[in-house]
């Protein structure tokens, strides 16, 4: 069984954006339980349209939290934000046209994706954000 839970590997300190990020996961597991279930029904296609806006809504809010930083590379972040989306646009769009095992197939990759995206992209505002509160540099530099 597929796992779809935040390990604290995973966390960036904002209870906030830690909290949104393991709902995103939640939210996630539940689609891939319909998934397996071969369930396509109202509930499936609302799920699904309520992971996208709440993933759409959890971008904002970290793009929020890293312009009041001045996080220095925010255009790559939110360009990673909008490749997510896309993923998912993609993903939605296929949805009724493809088997269950397609399916399954892409939601993995979304999840494989947002995990990596927080290991990579989010754990580097976090360390802008250390290095800024410690006083190692100036963001104006």
């Amino acid at each position: 069984m597929e796992r779809f839970s935040l390990s604290d590997e995973y966390l960036v300190g904002n209870k906030l954006l830690d909290a949104q990020h393991q709902v995103i996961l939640s939210s996630m597991a539940k689609v891939y339980t319909y998934l397996l279930a071969e369930k396509k029904d109202k509930d499936t296609f609302d799920l699904i349209d309520r992971l996208d806006m709440y993933c759409k809504l959890h971008f904002l809010e970290e793009e929020k939290v890293m312009e009041q930083m001045g996080y220095l590379e925010i255009e790559a972040h939110k360009a990673q934000h909008a490749l997510f989306v896309t993923h998912m646009g993609n993903f939605i769009g296929r949805y009724e046209e493809l088997n269950s095992v397609k399916n399954i197939d892409g939601l993995l990759f979304l999840k494989v994706w947002f995990l990596e995206h927080i290991d990579s992209f989010d754990k580097k505002y976090v360390e802008f954000n250390l290095r800024l509160n410690l006083g190692l540099f100036d963001p104006i530099e």
